[in-house]
């Protein structure tokens, strides 16, 4: 295990290419569902940082399969 995976098993908000890399997307995927807020899962925002919640994106991909 890299220790970057190490990192984002202990997170619970995930940079947008935290959660890009865990659900097998491109970055600007995830960037273009915060902007158009059409995406299954909502951001959320710390000004202007996208943060996603790690349990929605686990839930995301397991009814995703």
């Amino acid at each position: 295990m890299m220790t970057s995976d190490k990192k984002v098993i202990d997170k619970l908000l995930l940079t947008t290419s935290e959660a890009a890399h865990l659900l097998g997307l491109q970055p600007q995927t995830l960037r273009r569902w915060a902007i158009y807020e059409n995406g299954p899962i909502t951001p959320i925002r710390y000004g202007r940082l996208l943060r996603w919640s790690k349990k929605e994106i686990l839930e995301f991909a397991r009814e995703s399969i």
